[in-house]
């Protein structure tokens, strides 16, 4: 049975109006259900450690948290029903739980794990503190909102929701737009802390102003204002609990992640120190797009530094006109060698791979003329005379991969197996008995039969690293695939 423990530091009460904060630790009235380390307000707190911005911002401080925190403080704590009292104060918050009577699961995944997360967790609250404060305080927002990125991302700019959500506050698409952010196919700056918490901050004072209830303010934040007022009208409801078992799945447990959060907080400070992480960079202004590989391989600069530096940059390439931040000491190199990095991006990394002729007949090939058996498609003929599709369709003006049984295909080529010439083959009993399919592998590739049921994006699903995309311009052909037809198979 899970305990609770015994310290907790008592919570002063501000508010003229105040709500019971209860949970439930365990399943009631049937309600509960079980949350898996995936559901997106767990998979970020036990990724905490595990992203690569929030380990190389730590690592730049010369304050770091303890790795576990076990030396808790505070009055006792004891649970009458399902009211938590401290030194005998009932607790009343300004957030609470929907209802006693739907499961608070996260509060028993938050403690089982508090004293080796919160140290880090509560760490990186403290360094960003100031700005959330700011904001908060411009739109008349209680503080125990700072814990909203904390359960959304726990600080990863690359964290998501699932259902559009991204950033530190995962804001969507609509939102972040409407509220200043620029989002487009080079750039996202839900990325960008002091942006996203501003924009975050107004949309958030929107919503209260809209609602007037904090339940269905922050269920309309992670799940949409639209999805809560259809559920609203379709269920003539008018509270959160009403709506809740029909909120996505993905975003649904928010007031309870945050309520469940809140009581973590507030228990005990963990040991968090104040970070403060020396991050010393030159502002570059990029006159045109730029990739990061090219500027690796010309000044040096390694390509996870750019992307730390500029988490708001998209496919790890500069927008023209962007100013992108650099390490110290690395902006006058890059000043002096821009013309050779731009060479380098545009006759390397840009340069077209030149096209095979199809119309070319090899030099050693034969003229063969092949007559199509029961069975044949093109890529399998290709593959037994060591030629392209494409080649086969330029030789014989073909539109497309349809072939018909008996037709005349001339072949350029030499044939890997001389029991592939129609004239050749073996035949027992009046009956041609056509030669078994040869398995390739090779360092390059290697080959699959096309089975019934078959299509590409489920033949790169038995390939790891593999798409349907490389297994269609590997072989040279489009999605149309026939039974016992050869691919061949590129290796990762």
């Amino acid at each position: 049975m899970y305990s609770i423990p015994e310290n907790i530091k008592e919570i002063p009460v501000k508010w003229s109006l105040m709500f019971l904060f209860t949970f439930s630790l365990y399943a009631a009235s049937g309600q509960s259900k079980k949350i898996n380390d995936e559901a997106v307000y767990i998979e970020a707190f036990n990724q905490l450690k595990s992203n690569p911005y929030n380990k190389k911002l730590i690592s730049l401080s010369d304050t770091v948290p303890e790795k576990k925190w076990n030396n808790y403080k505070g009055g006792p704590i004891h649970t009458p029903d399902s009211g938590f009292y401290f030194n005998n104060d009932l607790l009343c918050h300004y957030f609470p739980t929907n209802s006693s009577k739907i499961s608070n699961q996260y509060l028993i995944i938050y403690f089982s794990q508090k004293e080796s997360k919160c140290p880090t967790l509560f760490s990186l609250l403290n360094y960003y503190q100031h700005a959330i404060d700011t904001y908060l305080k411009q739109n008349k927002l209680p503080k125990e909102l700072n814990l909203i990125p904390v359960i959304c991302s726990a600080f990863d700019p690359y964290s998501s929701n699932g259902i559009g959500g991204e950033g530190f506050w995962h804001l969507n698409y609509p939102q972040a737009i409407k509220y200043g952010l620029t989002v487009n196919e080079w750039v996202d700056e839900r990325r960008d802390f002091e942006k996203s918490t501003r924009a975050a901050t107004r949309y958030i004072s929107d919503l209260h102003q809209m609602y007037n209830d904090w339940e269905l303010t922050l269920a309309a934040y992670s799940s949409g204002v639209t999805t809560v007022n259809k559920l609203l009208k379709r269920h003539s409801a008018k509270t959160y609990k009403e709506i809740y078992p029909y909120l996505p799945n993905e975003t649904r447990d928010m007031v309870q992640a945050f309520v469940a959060m809140n009581y973590i907080y507030h228990y005990d400070n963990y040991g968090a120190v104040q970070l403060n992480p020396v991050i010393d960079a030159d502002t570059v202004m990029i006159e045109r797009k730029l990739m990061y590989e090219a500027i690796n391989k010309v000044i040096k600069i390694n390509i996870d530094q750019l992307s730390f530096l500029n988490p708001t940059v998209n496919q790890k390439t500069f927008p023209g006109n962007y100013l992108a931040y650099f390490p110290k000491g690395k902006k006058e190199q890059f000043i002096t060698m821009k013309d050779s990095i731009y060479f380098y991006q545009d006759s390397v990394l840009l340069k077209p791979k030149p096209k095979e002729p199809e119309f070319v007949i090899p030099k050693n090939g034969e003229t063969i003329e092949y007559k199509v058996k029961s069975g044949d498609v093109l890529g399998l003929i290709a593959q037994r005379f060591n030629v392209k599709v494409s080649q086969i369709q330029a030789w014989n003006n073909l539109n497309g991969t349809r072939i018909n049984v008996g037709q005349k295909l001339v072949i350029y080529g030499k044939p890997k197996h001389p029991e592939y010439i129609n004239n050749n083959e073996d035949k027992k009993d009046g009956k041609t008995e056509p030669a078994p399919e040869p398995v390739i592998e090779t360092n390059d590739y290697t080959t699959y039969t096309v089975k019934s049921g078959d299509n590409l994006w489920l033949i790169a699903k038995n390939f790891p690293g593999i798409s349907s995309d490389d297994i269609m311009q590997f072989n040279d052909i489009d999605e149309d695939l026939q039974v016992g037809q050869v691919l061949k198979i590129p290796k990762p």
